[in-house]
């Protein structure tokens, strides 16, 4: 037991600092950020999703997607079609090329958990101890979280 009850927020923050690192390196390699990767991750796993649809998962304005579907789209790494029922609408796909860099940037993320389990077992805290120790700021905390 942990005498500090925000321990667990705090191995969280630097675990999830460590999930996310791993694919925003490689999706700065390709000249972009971390909102292109949750973009590119919706629309490959719901290809034809709506702006609209996307714009409610990603619990963003219109005004905040325009950049970054713009980038993606001069990439060629995702398509915008009107949809056949409402020409109004219009709907995103992933091209071959899309599809290929979620599916590297996926690895990466599943290669860490896969790694870190491995490692720590499956005890929670472990596991998130173990991400989080990959975060240069965790090691100021972990003295006072236990």
């Amino acid at each position: 037991m942990y005498m500090d009850k925000d321990y667990e927020h705090m191995l969280f923050y630097f675990a999830y600092k460590t999930f996310i690192g791993a694919a925003d390196e490689i999706i700065e390699q390709h000249g972009m950020l971390r909102q292109h990767h949750r973009f590119l991750f919706f629309i490959c796993k719901k290809p034809g999703i709506t702006m609209k649809e996307l714009l409610t998962v990603l619990e963003i304005s219109k005004q905040g997607s325009q950049s970054t579907l713009k980038v993606l789209k001069e990439k060629v790494l995702i398509t915008e079609q009107p949809s056949p029922q409402d020409k109004r609408l219009k709907e995103l796909y992933p091209t071959d090329q899309g599809i290929q860099l979620i599916d590297t940037l996926n690895e990466a993320q599943r290669h860490l958990f896969e790694t870190t389990f491995k490692e720590a077992g499956n005890q929670w805290i472990d596991v998130m101890e173990s991400l989080a120790e990959m975060r240069p700021g965790f090691s100021l905390i972990k003295e006072e979280g236990q």
